[in-house]
């Protein structure tokens, strides 16, 4: 006796048990791509806000260094898309300088902190340093200094 032939209608296409099962693992690895994607894209965003923290900051270090707090105490500073606000608070006594090689120098200088900060920059922290401030003082007999602070 021949085999009996089979029933084209039962082994055509997907039963629904077989797509639901493949739908539930297609979601699983959707989901699992999305959680990874999130994730490199906060990291993407946490290095683009601290590389421009760093470059704030560089900046303001870089203000400082120009900066004689006794002179200007407070002030700010426009570089475009950005400022940098600056303070100053003396932390010690004013002093004469000294001189070479001995007695009074022409200067008085003190030690100040100098706050830098970002206004309207959430989330940067604030620059702060000890800086020393002088004041070039006109000695009796010798003309003022031009240009010389």
């Amino acid at each position: 006796m021949p085999a009996p032939a089979p029933n084209p209608s039962r082994s055509a296409g997907f039963t629904l048990i077989e797509t639901l099962v493949a739908l539930v693992i297609l979601a699983a690895s959707l989901l699992a791509f999305y959680e990874f994607l999130a994730g490199a894209l906060n990291g993407a965003a946490a290095a683009e806000r601290a590389a421009v923290a760093y470059d704030r900051r560089q900046s303001a270090l870089a203000l400082a260094s120009s900066l004689n707090p006794m002179e200007t105490p407070e002030g700010s500073f426009d570089l475009g898309p950005y400022r940098i606000h600056w303070r100053a608070e003396r932390i010690g006594a004013v002093r004469q300088s000294s001189g070479f090689p001995s007695g009074k120098g022409r200067f008085t200088i003190a030690l100040y902190r100098v706050v830098l900060d970002f206004p309207g920059e959430r989330g940067l922290p604030e620059v702060e340093l000890t800086k020393l401030g002088y004041h070039r003082e006109t000695v009796p007999g010798e003309p003022p200094a031009e240009g010389v602070n």
